[in-house]
C-alpha cells in the first residue's frame, strides 16, 4: 500500500480531534476520582428540626394549633385532605456523608384533633447536631430568674446602649443645651 501526502495530511489533521474527543469520552465513565479532587458539596438542612423531647410532648386527642406550637409550621399540608394530614420532615446531610432524614406525619379527624401519629425514617436519637445559637436553645428567661445588676452598671453614669428605656433628661445635650441656628456669612454690597 502507498501512502500519499494527501492521505498523511487527513490523518494528521484528525488526530487532534479524534484525541479530544475520546479525553471527552473518557470524562463520562465511571473512573475511581480520589476524595481530594472531588467537588465540593455544601451542608443541607430542610424541613423541621424535630427534637426527641418534642416528639413525645404530641398526644393522641391534641388540637392542630396544640401540635404547631410544639413542633412549628410542618413542611407539607396535604392538600388533597385538607385539615387531616401535616408531614413534619427533619432532612440533613453533612458534605459527603450520609444523609439523616426522618419524617413525621400527624393524621386528625373530622374534629381537627390528633388521630394517629405515624414516624419513618432514621431514629431521632441519631439525628445530627444542629448549631442553633444559644438564644434559640434555651427558653427566654422571667424578671425572677434575670441576673442581678451590680452597683457598678447601674451607677456608672454612662447610658447603657442596650437599655430599652430613654437616658435620663439630666445628660447634658450636644450645644449646650440651645438649639444650634444656621448662620449666614453676611453680602457685601
Amino acid at each position: 500500500m502507498q501512502h500519499t501526502p494527501l492521505t498523511t495530511g487527513r490523518a494528521l489533521r484528525a488526530l487532534p480531534i479524534l484525541t479530544l474527543l475520546s479525553l471527552s469520552l473518557m470524562g463520562c465513565s465511571s473512573v475511581y476520582v480520589p476524595s481530594f479532587i472531588k467537588v465540593y458539596q455544601p451542608d443541607i438542612a430542610q424541613g423541621n428540626i424535630l427534637e426527641p423531647e418534642q416528639v413525645a410532648k404530641i398526644q393522641v386527642g391534641m388540637s392542630a394549633a396544640e401540635v404547631n406550637q410544639i413542633l412549628g409550621t410542618p413542611a407539607l399540608r396535604d392538600i388533597f385532605h385538607r385539615n387531616q394530614r401535616e408531614t413534619y420532615v427533619f432532612y440533613d446531610k453533612r458534605g459527603k456523608r450520609k444523609a439523616f432524614q426522618h419524617t413525621l406525619v400527624i393524621l386528625y379527624d373530622a374534629n381537627g384533633r390528633v388521630a394517629k401519629i405515624e414516624q419513618s425514617g432514621d431514629p431521632l436519637t441519631q439525628a445530627p447536631a444542629q448549631d442553633i445559637p444559644e438564644a434559640l436553645r434555651n427558653p427566654k428567661k422571667t424578671a425572677d430568674q434575670a441576673p442581678a445588676t451590680t452597683d457598678t452598671e447601674t451607677n456608672s453614669g454612662a447610658p447603657n446602649p442596650y437599655s430599652l428605656t430613654a437616658p435620663a433628661a439630666s445628660t447634658p445635650s450636644l450645644g449646650g443645651g440651645a438649639p444650634l441656628e444656621p448662620t449666614a456669612p453676611a453680602l457685601s454690597q
